[in-house]
């Protein structure tokens, strides 16, 4: 049995009375991405900083295929490439010149390497300006490109688009998506920004108050609500009202001139189109609305804050 690119096992983490991560478990499966989610002040941040280490566990174990952190920590951390929060660099030297130094500490990586990780990050027309002339969105880049330095088989990034423009936003991703399909890469992403999670990632969890409250495959959390429908009309919508008159409609909301959504006490959208029709009303679509991870990361969380 393949063991999971990286395991939590009853994670916690106390800083005095505060308990910022509680009896935290979770696997996250080989060569895939996954989201890591949860308001501000969850865990997150606290969670990702345990695996490398540059936070001290108050106790429970992190596994690295398999190994585990506290028995074989060099071992465990070979395999990986962290970014969390701001990167830091060498301000005065050059986009390259930092790459270069961080290649001679992980041993293996050739000129070449640091010239296709330039080139995949775009950065390549600047890899030979001074850091300090970056824009934040660059330095996000440049740490995605040192984390991915020496091809770790785990990638742990906390925020990694911050200060990025969509098209970068896309480009960074998209990179990072090709090397989970052609290397067999694995991602573990935190990110506020839940579109990026909904379209990337095929796996999320979801922290609040440091216990993981929800996880599951993205396309299984967002299957289509069968009990909200979508309905167009052929020409004017019928008032909503109208539609009220029958129990087993809960709620009518107008979208636009010929559409509403419509609630239904039961899962029978079927029902919905012939109820419809028998009231003289000409259906031109019906269809049960597609969820969004938004709304699943709110009521799940409650927190309309980090929407």
């Amino acid at each position: 049995m393949t063991a999971p690119a990286l395991a939590l096992e009853d994670l916690c983490k106390r800083f005095g009375r505060i308990h910022a991560v509680e009896h935290l478990s979770l696997e996250v499966s080989p060569g895939q991405m996954s989201g890591f989610l949860g308001p501000n002040g969850a865990g997150k941040s606290t969670t990702l900083y345990m695996i490398p280490r540059l936070v001290h566990p108050s106790g429970g174990r992190i596994r690295i295929f398999g190994v585990d952190l506290r028995q074989d920590f060099k071992q465990a951390l070979r395999s990986v490439g962290v970014m969390v929060e701001a990167p830091a660099f060498y301000e005065y030297l050059s986009g390259r010149k930092n790459l270069q130094l961080a290649a001679r500490l992980l041993g293996g990586v050739q000129s070449r390497d640091i010239d296709e990780v330039l080139e995949r990050i775009g950065l390549a027309d600047r890899q030979h300006d001074k850091v300090r002339t970056y824009s934040q969105g660059m330095k996000q880049r440049l740490g995605i490109g040192r984390a991915v330095l020496g091809k770790p088989r785990l990638l742990v990034l906390d925020e990694p688009t911050n200060g990025m423009d969509p098209e970068g936003t896309r480009e960074i991703l998209g990179f990072l998506q090709h090397r989970v399909k052609s290397d067999g890469l694995t991602v573990f992403i935190s990110s506020h920004l839940l579109h990026e999670v909904e379209e990337y990632c095929e796996t999320v969890f979801v922290i609040d108050k440091g216990h993981l409250v929800a996880s599951g495959n993205v396309r299984d959390i967002l299957k289509p609500h069968e009990r909200i429908v979508r309905t167009t009309f052929a020409g004017q919508a019928p008032d909503p009202r109208m539609l009220l008159a029958d129990a087993r409609i809960k709620h009518v909301e107008s979208i636009a001139l010929d559409t509403l959504e419509i609630m239904l006490a039961v899962d029978d959208s079927a029902w919905l189109n012939q109820h419809l029709l028998q009231a003289g009303f000409r259906v031109s679509a019906i269809s049960p609305r597609q969820k969004t991870l938004k709304e699943f990361f709110l009521s799940i969380t409650g927190d309309h804050r980090n929407a």
